[in-house]
């Protein structure tokens, strides 16, 4: 993490700060929000005032979690002192809306894992190569705080998510270690596993039929796409949060390098979200304005549909030629 010194969670918090406030980005997923919970959860040991944004919805497959009910989706600031902990956001326009307002508050601490990110706090701690934001959210709190039954659950879902139930190649052995730690707090893998990864809204499922018959491949098989739009979530009744995991579909297909998804919206942008398996994912959705890890990222165009496909798909095969 970023900084020479030991980060120490309670004297940051001896600076008198009368309001904690703690955010995390749109289109949330366990990783977000299990580690924005699990820090919400021990900061309130404190006594302190404290309060959980996201500037989207929440989904379903995480209602399990302790306190999720308490997440916010606008944010007015409160009389007095603010202070903002930033989780597993590379940039601020990742919060939308509420990215301005969090300019005014006295403090904001960036806590994040994306190499991308752009050291936009007061104090930045930031570790890419921690496998999730519940990593280092886990390392803050070891040493002082009682870590529960419930910040255990909540840092496993984080971790757990962010390496798809530690398949993917950002686990390491310290991922492993900690995630033993949690488990003998009582969590268990098989339920947190069940709710997160393998259960499913029929709505869900009925949306990534519709995708999946979008499914395109360029000449050369390396890249593939599908595409959604709110249209089509209107038509199942559905939110957007439950796209979460599409586009691993078309990255596992056998002779694809790099899955993309696209989420089409009524207000003329984007969401793109990139899966790659052995190529810098990340550098693509940088240029393009967002960012996001080596294997995993995304970013959100303006522009007509058909438009922001063709900008991607060029930037994905120049890519690609490179090697």
């Amino acid at each position: 993490m970023s900084g020479s010194k030991p980060f120490n969670l309670s004297s940051l918090l001896a600076g008198c700060y009368d309001n904690i406030y703690i955010f995390t980005h749109v289109r949330p997923d366990g990783d977000a929000i299990g580690s924005s919970l699990a820090l919400a959860n021990a900061l309130k040991t404190e006594h302190k005032n404290v309060e959980v944004f996201c500037p989207d919805v929440i989904p379903s497959r995480y209602s399990f979690l302790p306190g999720v009910e308490t997440f916010q989706d606008s944010f007015i600031p409160k009389e007095g002192k603010g202070m903002a902990f930033i989780l597993d956001c590379s940039d601020l326009r990742r919060l939308e809306y509420m990215g301005e307002k969090v300019l005014r508050l006295d403090r904001i601490v960036n806590i994040d894992h994306h190499v991308t990110n752009e050291k936009f706090g007061d104090l930045n701690l930031i570790d890419s190569s921690a496998a999730s934001t519940g990593e280092i959210i886990y390392r803050i709190l070891q040493n002082d705080y009682e870590l529960n039954y419930e910040i255990s659950l909540c840092l496993y879902v984080a971790i757990s998510s962010d390496t798809g139930s530690f398949k993917y190649e950002n686990t390491t052995p310290q991922t492993m270690e900690i995630a033993a730690r949690l488990l003998e707090k009582g969590v268990n893998p098989f339920y947190v596993s069940q709710k997160i990864f393998d259960e499913y809204p029929v709505s869900t499922i009925f949306l990534l039929r519709d995708a999946l018959g979008t499914l395109q491949f360029d000449e050369t098989g390396k890249i593939a796409w599908m595409a959604v739009d709110d249209a089509l979530l209107r038509k199942r009744q559905a939110n957007s949060a439950e796209l979460d995991g599409f586009v691993n579909y078309v990255k596992n297909i056998e002779s694809v390098e790099v899955g993309i998804f696209f989420h089409h919206t009524d207000f003329e942008e984007t969401k793109v979200g990139f899966r790659s398996k052995t190529v810098d994912i990340a550098s693509v959705a940088h240029a393009l304005g967002g960012g996001g890890h080596p294997r995993a990222a995304g970013c959100t165009i303006k522009g007509r549909p058909e438009e922001v496909v063709k900008i991607v798909l060029q930037s994905v095969s120049r890519l690609i030629s490179k090697g």
